[in-house]
């Protein structure tokens, strides 16, 4: 999948950024694992605290405390705003509860969002996972490049 992914982005001379909080930068960590990914890749930022979400990417922080963190509304905002940081084509955002503990009283343990953003729309999908933290991680990035994969265009 990472092979096709760098071959349309290369081919079509298109850019990605990410915007991670439940990966802390798992994701783009496996976007660059081929040679030649600094012809697509701009860059991420990992923003694992909601202050520092509201801080870097301008998500008003009553938002994410009214919603949670954890949320679709915070997931599309996030990928928005690292696409517009990094003037990318495309953004990948995840964000979730890896458990094996509640992040707080709104979301669930395994809870997950993870959005694309592409040229021509943006999709957000929920994921819900169990309390296994490291699996909840691994799934969580492969989901996302699934999502990612399947909206190259």
């Amino acid at each position: 999948m990472i092979s096709d992914i760098h071959k349309f982005l290369i081919d079509n001379k298109k850019t990605i950024s990410t915007c991670e909080s439940i990966t802390a930068g798992a994701i783009s960590s496996r976007l660059i694992t081929e040679s030649g990914s600094s012809r697509f890749f701009k860059g991420s930022i990992v923003v694992y605290n909601d202050d520092v979400k509201s801080k870097i990417l301008g998500i008003d922080i009553n938002k994410i405390r009214k919603l949670s963190a954890v949320s679709k509304e915070i997931s599309h905002e996030m990928a928005l705003s690292a696409k517009k940081i990094f003037n990318s084509d495309y953004c990948i955002s995840a964000t979730g509860n890896a458990g094996p503990n509640n992040y707080d009283e709104i979301s669930q343990t395994g809870q997950v969002y993870v959005t694309v953003i592409t040229p021509e729309k943006a999709i957000t999908q929920e994921f819900k996972l169990s309390n296994n933290r490291s699996k909840n991680i691994e799934n969580t990035v492969d989901f996302a490049l699934s999502l990612l994969s399947k909206n190259l265009r």
